[in-house]
């Protein structure tokens, strides 16, 4: 299950950039060769790009066919809302595979407090088993 989340979440991710790159092209009447030169590269990478169900786009050809669009490409993370962590804690209950109830459960504690705080809380184990 916890990869089905994340596929989701880049899906959506890709959906929505894909259709503001799609838009752009249109307004300012750029054809998918004349980009391809554009950017030097093929038409075939373009289309991918452009492909809303292809996820394998790294952020930096992300950022860089945004910029030669006059685009400025932005990321945000935030925690997950209630009903979503109130899935994974169900999920959790119901599984009786251990890790896959450990993936839960980080997945829940990432939702909740961000992973920043589970950054901070490794250094702190680290700091505390040296002392």
């Amino acid at each position: 299950m916890p990869t089905k989340t994340r596929s989701d979440a880049a899906l959506r991710v890709k959906k929505i950039f894909a259709e503001h790159l799609a838009a752009r092209l249109a307004a300012k009447k750029i054809s998918i060769s004349r980009f391809a030169k554009q950017t030097r590269t093929g038409r075939e990478s373009i289309r991918r790009i452009l492909d809303p169900k292809n996820t394998s786009i790294s952020l930096h050809t992300m950022a860089r066919t945004a910029a030669a669009l006059d685009l400025e490409l932005s990321l945000s993370v935030k925690p997950r809302p209630i009903p979503a962590l109130m899935k994974l804690v169900h999920q959790g209950l119901r599984t009786t595979d251990l890790r896959e109830r450990e993936k839960l459960q980080e997945q829940f504690l990432d939702g909740f407090y961000g992973s920043r705080l589970k950054t901070l809380h490794a250094k702190n184990t680290t700091v505390g088993a040296t002392a």
